[in-house]
């Protein structure tokens, strides 16, 4: 099975730290730190302490970080790899059997599809390639519930991978060998972050008290354009009393003269 078939041409010209060999399979175990940027690609980029690789499905190279090596070298044993190699083996035959059956098919079906919605068209019209996309979403469904179907058999092949493991070493030993694994990526990231953390906790409360500050201000203007509006009504209904004030003035001055000129005419 082919398992990151880039990263396998890294360690060319490299010497392994061992090499476990087994029914015709060789494996190859290389440190990260020995390899220009796996470790920063690997561990820092992905959070992978150890990587698998092969081009043939015979030859495999594991890359692994030198402390998490040291820490649980068991779990990386020539028996335990043994199992996880007869679990990629299953793996690519569900694989080879998914396209050879499913993806194969149903992209000839396809094709075929495509030319003849071309033809139908003619003697169809547009119910032509009503039919046809019906029969492709239905090809699509059938691709999906079969996608999902493989991947639960590989889940299956994966957990009984799981269970040798765990009756290799026995329930006690594989448990805290996991507990060590997590320790070990545990430690490893709080030692290499220990000061990063802190200024993203430091940098967390400084943007909650500009926050609330720049909500305080905000609350502020807005009671201050509250109170300008205000103001600005009042102004508003201020001018507009003196000036009803002022045209009844005028008008009672225009009916006085308006009265004295017709008393002056009567005299």
């Amino acid at each position: 099975m082919r398992i990151n078939p880039k990263l396998y041409a890294v360690a060319e010209g490299k010497t392994p730290v061992e090499v476990q060999e087994f029914d015709d399979r060789k494996i190859e175990v290389f440190l990260m730190d020995d390899l220009e940027g796996v470790k920063d690609e690997y561990v820092l980029g992905k959070g992978q302490f150890a990587v698998w690789s092969s081009v043939d499905g015979t030859n495999y190279r594991l890359y692994i970080e030198n402390g998490y090596y040291q820490e649980v070298t068991p779990l990386y044993s020539q028996p335990v790899n043994k199992v996880w190699i007869e679990f990629w083996d299953v793996t690519d035959g569900i694989s080879k059997k998914f396209s050879r059956f499913i993806i194969y098919p149903l992209m000839i079906i396809a094709v075929v599809l495509c030319v003849l919605s071309l033809v139908l068209q003619n003697y169809m019209g547009n119910w032509g390639s009503w039919v046809i996309i019906g029969v492709l979403i239905l090809l699509f469904i059938i691709m999906i519930v079969s996608n999902s179907v493989t991947k639960k058999k590989i889940g299956e092949e994966n957990i009984k991978s799981r269970q040798k493991i765990v009756e290799f070493f026995g329930q006690d030993e594989f448990n805290a060998l996991i507990d060590k694994q997590k320790a070990y990526m545990d430690s490893y990231f709080e030692n290499l972050y220990p000061q990063e953390e802190a200024t993203e906790d430091s940098a967390e409360e400084e943007n909650v008290e500009v926050d609330l500050e720049k909500d305080e201000e905000a609350t502020l203007d807005e009671v201050v354009e509250e109170e300008a509006e205000e103001v600005k009504e009042e102004a508003v209904e201020t001018e507009e009393v003196v000036e009803e004030k002022a045209l009844e003035k005028e008008t009672v001055v225009e009916e006085e003269k308006v009265s004295a000129i017709e008393n002056a005419k009567e005299e």
